[in-house]
């Protein structure tokens, strides 16, 4: 949803992604990519309570800087993967992206309203997995422990996910509390590509798991910044909320 503003609010700049540093000096013992994301996970709340809800709705505020634009947002999402989120922009209007199960749609002003093909529609799927956290690992085709690096002043272990087409995805987990602190990734856009790093802060425990209620998405050209305000899980949602309109 983030890198979504950011795409209908200029075109997307054609940053590559960060670059993999060199992995830890021989002398440093890294765990491996599986023992990371098990305490990942375990800092959720466990696989189970991850995989215990059925749906969630999530709202909350928006913010785009150096612009200084605000705005909310609304988030729809169901455990068979069908996603929505609707964000409405001071000055710009509505920008809507979804995931309906089978096809990957998005509206907006500036662009009006599409279905998205190729890589962009196999991104969109991807990032649409309701539990996906629950099953980290199997997200990717291949995924591993790169090097440590600190995020703020918190020691992280830094793993790249790997996907057969797609960009790598680069995950930061703290090494003494397990959650992840951010996430260097580059999205698909008929425009061109952007690379955006977000960064996951403010984890609070709702529904029996931890979330960032805050997060910062920045790329070379803006930062954009949400607040969750309300989370429910279990709320019944129709079909119809995931659906391009005619």
């Amino acid at each position: 949803m983030l890198l979504l503003i950011g795409v209908s609010a200029q075109k997307p700049d054609s940053s590559k992604p960060p670059e993999k540093k060199p992995v830890a000096a021989p002398d440093v013992k890294l765990p491996t990519a599986k023992e990371v994301i098990d305490k990942y996970v375990k800092a959720l709340g466990g696989r189970e309570a991850l995989l215990k809800h059925k749906s969630r709705v999530e709202t909350g505020t928006v913010e785009l800087s150096p612009m200084g634009v605000k705005g909310t947002f609304e988030s729809y999402a169901r455990s068979d993967n069908r996603t929505t989120t609707l964000v409405s922009l001071q000055g710009i209007g509505e920008i809507v992206e979804a995931f309906d199960g089978t096809s990957a749609w998005s509206s907006n002003p500036m662009q009006g309203s599409r279905v998205k093909e190729g890589k962009e529609m196999e991104q969109a799927k991807r990032m649409s997995q309701f539990s996906r956290d629950a099953d980290l690992d199997k997200a990717y085709s291949k995924i591993t422990v790169n090097r440590m690096e600190k995020v703020g002043d918190r020691d992280t272990y830094v793993v790249v996910g790997a996907n057969d087409g797609l960009p790598d995805e680069i995950l930061y987990f703290d090494i003494e509390n397990g959650l992840m602190l951010r996430r260097d990734s580059v999205t698909i856009a008929p425009e061109g590509q952007m690379a955006t790093s977000t960064f996951l802060e403010d984890y609070r425990e709702i529904g029996g798991i931890k979330m960032p209620y805050k997060t910062r998405s920045k790329s070379a050209s803006f930062e954009i910044t949400t607040v969750t305000t309300d989370v429910k899980f279990d709320v019944p949602i129709e079909d119809a909320k995931f659906k391009r309109p005619n």
